[in-house]
């Protein structure tokens, strides 16, 4: 009796932690063993049960039906022609399952298939499968059969940050507070890295991969997953954030003459922050560097380290410095998106709307080259540029590229 006493208790203290997405169950460190390895197989969320994939036991507090904050993928996966509903920062895993068909104004049949879309995952339980595509990381050696939701962030929550310059480790000072939100560590007490990102020598069993560089300090807002046609959810990104993703993808550093297409981790330049600060949308930069900044292509925050000055950039709408930089982030999600190779917004077609709407294959009289819907209707290409309602661009707005070059 006693111990059927003490799991409902344990039960109830888990079921609030994770009610709550500003104080859940990992909180920045390693949370209760028994939430993934103990033997409370009765509850779904709690019992890392033989057989199951690493993701998946991730994916049983992760995913929902209708996902709300920490919660970074729509389950059971919706239906062809209704979008995935999570709007995190890093989007919503299942775009892995939306296959996205169309036919080009020459008539050719076009594909976008799920597995563009996004970090192919292995959760077969849930529909997510490893690439059949790529075998390893694009530009690096991680191998796509062996890719799971820890292979990026450590379930243990080792990795923490000790000072104001940045400096993580993997032991030390005990973690007593989340490193997402902006809390500080102290000369006693670490907080955790950036949504339990792992760091160097990190590895997992399966592969004999091994990371070499630390996690990004960042800060994101308490409320993130949500729509932003009133605002922008804004992460403050800060030191090590392109340098990071290198961990996997270190081919892609050298840019100059490689497959990949921009620089990153390098710093704006005059030029560039003038161009994004006052470009608004196509035909118009009458912008200011106030109200300059959009989710759509953010930007990391110079080297900045003290998580107190990114925190107070969570809440600005301030666009870039000279001295900010463009990151993997400035165009790719973390996750998954509605669009190939995981970009914010549709690289591959010229426009992003159409005589003042989003393109759709529901909207096929409006005059523009069907490729530019890539297979969504109107309501799952709001929804894939975050809910944002059309009139936040250009009548014929073309690619967001524009918002660092203007070319349009």
């Amino acid at each position: 009796m006693r111990g059927m006493k003490a799991a409902i208790a344990f039960l109830l203290v888990l079921t609030v932690d994770i009610a709550d997405g500003n104080a859940g169950f990992h909180n920045g460190w390693t949370g209760a063993c028994d939430g993934c390895h103990g033997s409370l197989a009765g509850a779904s969320f709690s019992a890392l049960q033989p057989g199951a994939t690493t993701s998946e036991i991730c994916l049983r507090c992760h995913a929902a039906a209708r996902p709300e904050d920490y919660q970074v993928a729509t389950s059971p996966a919706p239906p062809h022609g209704v979008p995935p509903a999570s709007l995190t920062p890093g989007g919503d895993f299942a775009y892995l399952t939306k296959q996205y068909y169309w036919s080009e104004a020459n008539g050719a049949r076009a594909v976008s298939p799920g597995e563009r879309h996004g970090h192919n995952i292995a959760a077969p339980a849930y529909g997510y499968f490893p690439d059949a595509t790529l075998t390893s990381s694009p530009g690096g050696t991680y191998p796509s059969d062996a890719l799971s939701c820890i292979s990026c962030h450590d379930p243990h929550g080792n990795y923490r940050v000790t000072d104001s310059a940045g400096t993580v480790t993997a032991s030390g000072n005990p973690v007593t507070d989340s490193g997402s939100y902006g809390a500080s560590p102290s000369a006693t007490d670490a907080v955790g890295s950036y949504r339990l990102l792992a760091g160097r020598g990190y590895g997992t069993r399966g592969t004999s991969h091994e990371f070499v560089y630390d996690p990004p300090i960042a800060v994101a807002p308490r409320e993130y997953n949500r729509g932003e046609d009133s605002g922008d959810t804004r992460v403050a990104y800060g030191k090590g954030s392109s340098e990071w993703c290198l961990n996997c993808h270190s081919g892609l550093s050298n840019w100059q003459g490689s497959a990949h297409l921009h620089p990153s981790g390098v710093a704006l330049g005059e030029a560039i922050a003038k161009t994004y600060n006052h470009y608004v949308k196509s035909g118009d930069l009458s912008g200011n560097e106030s109200g300059a900044f959009t989710s759509l292509v953010p930007f990391q925050s110079g080297d900045l380290t003290d998580v107190q000055q990114l925190a107070s950039i969570t809440t600005s709408h301030a666009g870039p410095k000279p001295d900010d930089k463009v990151m993997c982030l400035t165009c790719h999600r973390a996750h998954a998106s509605a669009f190939d190779a995981i970009t914010r917004w549709n690289t591959k077609e010229t426009v992003l709307t159409v005589n003042g709407g989003y393109p759709g294959t529901d909207a096929v009289n409006q005059g523009s080259d069907p490729g530019a819907a890539g297979g969504k209707t109107r309501a799952e290409y709001r929804v894939a540029m975050y809910d944002r309602a059309p009139s936040h661009f250009g009548r014929f707005q073309r690619s967001l590229c524009n918002k660092c070059h203007a070319r349009d």
